[in-house]
């Protein structure tokens, strides 16, 4: 059963998608928008030390996010928001557009569908993870290759597997950096053998 707190957090997640979806279509070169994600890096990144350190910020922060945050972020690790505003920067700036959109496209979705329907339908479990959570991740990157049609197919499909893997991967790495990583690292290796 997926809670209304988990729920949220993955609502909020989807809500990622402003970053490559505001890249394909309205800041269309990569400086300027490593640029505006790097400031806000630091803008999440201040955030994040405030909440662990000014007890205004950390009471305001604890009464809108406090339920739906995971155990090591209220420990005092860096929010799962925080990490996919700084792992855009490097993906914007350092990968071809088309896959860096698509690799932060995946890291939203897959993650999302991962938990959602992990939680909801997963019997078959793999670790901590499930395999129908897995499938759920694999089928929404899928979905969202298809919908945006950015690059051949068969690049993608490798983009798409290597986020469902990564997301099911027991690493002590957060999920919202593994994801766009992994798979943008192999769509560009995949691409450079079949173009």
């Amino acid at each position: 059963m997926v809670s209304s707190a988990e729920l949220s957090r993955k609502l909020i997640h989807l809500f990622n998608l402003i970053i490559p979806i505001s890249y394909l279509v309205i800041v269309n070169d990569r400086v300027e928008m490593t640029i505006i994600m790097s400031i806000l890096s630091i803008v999440f990144i201040l955030v994040d030390y405030a909440r662990m350190r000014v007890q205004i910020v950390k009471n305001i922060f604890n009464k809108l996010f406090n339920p739906m945050m995971r155990k090591h972020e209220l420990d005092g690790k860096l929010t799962g928001a925080t990490w996919v505003v700084i792992i855009s920067v490097p993906m914007i700036y350092f990968f071809p557009k088309e896959i860096a959109v698509l690799s932060l496209v995946f890291m939203s979705v897959g993650d999302t569908a991962a938990a959602i329907i992990g939680r909801a339908f997963g019997k078959t479990m793999i670790g901590s993870k499930s395999l129908e959570g897995s499938l759920g991740c694999l089928g929404a990157c899928i979905i969202a290759l298809l919908i945006l049609d950015l690059i051949p197919l068969s690049i993608g499909l490798s983009g798409a597997i290597m986020a469902t893997i990564f997301e099911a991967l027991p690493l002590n790495i957060d999920d919202n950096v593994l994801i766009p990583v992994a798979s943008g690292t192999t769509m560009v290796l995949v691409s450079s053998f079949i173009v």
